[in-house]
């Protein structure tokens, strides 16, 4: 039953996404303007809220959950949630690629990878990401107050 509701609840939410976003000019796929990403977000979303909700309710209301979560998954939700606030307080004063840094690295580091292994590829995802949507998109990223 809850996840009925809940499935429910995020189609509500991907509709009001959609309505929110549809006045804003969305451009072509080539020059994208302000409402092209939300409006591939909301769809999207709205999309697999549908077949969420669809699956939901094809499933017996008292069937139990097809399986348990595993050992410790709580505890790496909420350490997901804590490094995404921390990059989001981080971004404006280190800057995105040493706050893309530090968030994919202790990310990967929760995960179970090695501090090398995490650093290696929290490096790389950084650089990658910053040249991909700073250099050849053009997108504004913070610099940080540390390095203006």
């Amino acid at each position: 039953m809850l996840e009925r509701l809940v499935g429910l609840a995020v189609l509500v939410a991907c509709g009001v996404y959609l309505v929110a976003g549809w006045p804003l000019p969305r451009g072509v796929a080539a020059r994208p303007g302000p409402g092209f990403f939300p409006l591939a977000v909301g769809v999207f979303g709205a999309v697999v809220a549908l077949v969420w909700v669809a699956r939901a309710f094809m499933r017996p209301a008292d069937a139990a959950p097809a399986a348990e979560l595993p050992q410790g998954a709580r505890s790496r939700v909420g350490a997901t949630a804590g490094l995404l606030v921390a990059f989001c307080v981080a971004l404006p004063w280190t800057g995105y690629p040493a706050a893309a840094f530090g968030f994919t690295g202790l990310m990967l580091r929760g995960l179970g990878a090695g501090w090398v292994g995490a650093g290696i590829v929290g490096l790389a995802s950084a650089v990658a990401s910053y040249y991909l949507f700073g250099a050849l998109l053009g997108v504004p990223l913070p610099r940080g107050a540390l390095f203006d």
